[in-house]
């Protein structure tokens, strides 16, 4: 499972990353102005040329859990195995999904700092994920241990089918 750092985060086809301003536009502001757990944003020089989704604004590790379509963020945890544990045990136990915007994804998507501009951020600052093309909603929850492990769980969920993710 890898992952990268930063915040707000942003998914954006891997197709139109180079697309993504990031500091050298106006780009990271509009990410800096969604406001809640997740949003959309448009990106690119012409006017709605991309779509991002933006993860908000907390600076904690990201990855991709494939066996549950969903992004993850670490946001206290002992170790990688206390953290990945914690999310396979509770994430069907969660009642109170926040939704989130929906989504057509259409291809590869990458996630990466909203700060870097598409064209800057290299293997070691993203992660491309490989997901079914289809429409999902995005639902946010929080998943906490009595042991002081939490993590914040985006998870995508197909609007029409159930959802398959491969890498």
């Amino acid at each position: 499972m890898g992952r990268v750092e930063g915040g707000p985060m942003i998914v954006v086809e891997e197709s139109l990353r180079n697309l993504w301003g990031g500091y050298a536009n106006s780009d990271y502001e509009s990410a800096c102005e969604v406001e809640g757990y997740t949003g959309l944003v448009s990106f690119g020089e012409v006017p709605d040329s991309g779509l991002a989704l933006v993860i908000g604004d907390i600076p904690a590790p990201t990855a991709f859990m494939e066996e549950f379509c969903a992004i993850v963020q670490w946001i206290s945890a002992s170790s990688d195995a206390r953290f990945i544990e914690v999310v396979r045990g509770g994430i069907d136990d969660v009642d109170n999904w926040v939704d989130g915007p929906v989504v057509n994804a259409t291809g590869p998507l990458a996630v990466f700092d909203a700060a870097l501009p598409g064209t800057e951020a290299h293997t070691d600052e993203l992660l491309l994920v490989n997901i079914e093309s289809a429409v999902y909603q995005l639902r946010t929850a929080d998943i906490e241990s009595d042991t002081g492990t939490c993590a914040r769980v985006h998870k995508f969920d197909r609007v029409t089918q159930s959802a398959e993710c491969t890498r």
